[in-house]
């Protein structure tokens, strides 16, 4: 059997994932709507902007919206 066709605009990954993040990346995908691979990409992009925003001296919050206040900092190393 043949494996289906990637675009070549694309790379495939093959991930090894404990339980408990299977578990919680199921979860995601359950209460969005999207399939893993998109929960994944929108994760990715998340972790980016984080890491984008930490190399200029800033951090990524959030913020509760009716009082303004920093509710969690998310740290990236």
């Amino acid at each position: 059997m043949s494996s289906p066709q990637i675009p070549k605009s694309k790379k495939r990954l093959n991930l090894d994932l404990t339980p408990e993040a299977y578990e919680l990346l199921q979860k995601l995908s359950d209460e969005s709507g999207k399939n893993m691979a998109e929960v994944l990409r929108t994760g990715l992009a998340l972790y980016g902007i984080a890491q984008g925003e930490k190399d200029k001296g800033h951090s990524l919050a959030i913020v509760e919206t009716e009082t303004n206040k920093v509710v969690t900092r998310i740290v990236t190393t």
